[in-house]
């Protein structure tokens, strides 16, 4: 993992979280992790856009202490992205958000060189974060939007360059999940609670990966898998 850019202090205290750390064995997982949430393409994409690769990404956050998620996109085999619910509805996020989007027209013009990887993309009607993953036919392109762990084919039109430093400040706000003792009938519900709110009751780790597996339940403390 790179270091560069932290004090001799943080790197003694980012050893000494990543030895605490609860985890858990990547053998159940290992042939399931779907490709949008591989090591090395979450690193390479991170480190293109924000400089730092995602395990220094995860401690500068505290992702480990999360007590509550929202659910903001699904990927496969139980696996899915999630937003930590406070730094997700925190002041810094929404003023990015606004930031985004209330540009003038005049500031809106398609990105004129893929070799720039990172850039705003509109989904819905709305501006995001994302990072250009593929160059395809017919002037489209895909998209992975960080914030919410979404991959989407867009129009070229529908992508801007974006140099204010401040866009850029802050860290990607989507995290890997895995449901702990998923089946796929019970994913396939699961997926009906896309942007629903839960309690963290368990957050380990898988070796080897940037995914957590989690158990989850409601704001009653009833079990998530109960709930399907």
């Amino acid at each position: 993992m790179a270091i560069s850019g932290f004090t001799d202090e943080e790197i003694r205290e980012r050893s000494e979280k990543l030895k605490s750390l609860e985890m858990v064995s990547n053998e159940l997982y290992l042939d399931l992790i779907p490709d949008d949430m591989k090591t090395e393409k979450l690193n390479k994409i991170y480190f293109e856009v924000f400089g730092m690769e995602t395990m220094d990404i995860y401690l500068s956050r505290d992702i480990f202490s999360t007590k509550s998620i929202l659910v903001s996109d699904f990927s496969s085999n139980g696996f899915f992205w999630a937003q930590d619910e406070e730094e997700g509805m925190s002041n810094k996020f929404r003023e990015l958000f606004d930031l985004l989007n209330h540009k003038d027209e005049n500031e809106l013009k398609p990105l004129a060189d893929f070799k720039i990887k990172w850039c705003i993309a509109e989904y819905c009607g709305e501006w995001f974060r994302a990072y250009i993953d593929k160059i395809l036919d017919n002037d489209k392109i895909q998209v992975f939007f960080f914030d919410y762990g979404t991959t989407a084919i867009i129009d070229h039109s529908c992508t801007r360059l974006e140099n204010n430093d401040k866009v850029w400040e802050l860290p990607p706000l989507a995290v890997p999940f895995v449901i702990k003792d998923f089946t796929l009938t019970k994913f396939s519900k699961f997926k009906k609670m896309q942007y629903s709110f839960f309690q963290v009751f368990s957050l380990k780790l898988i070796e080897d990966s940037f995914i957590f597996e989690v158990e989850l339940t409601d704001s009653k403390g009833t079990p998530l898998m109960e709930l399907l």
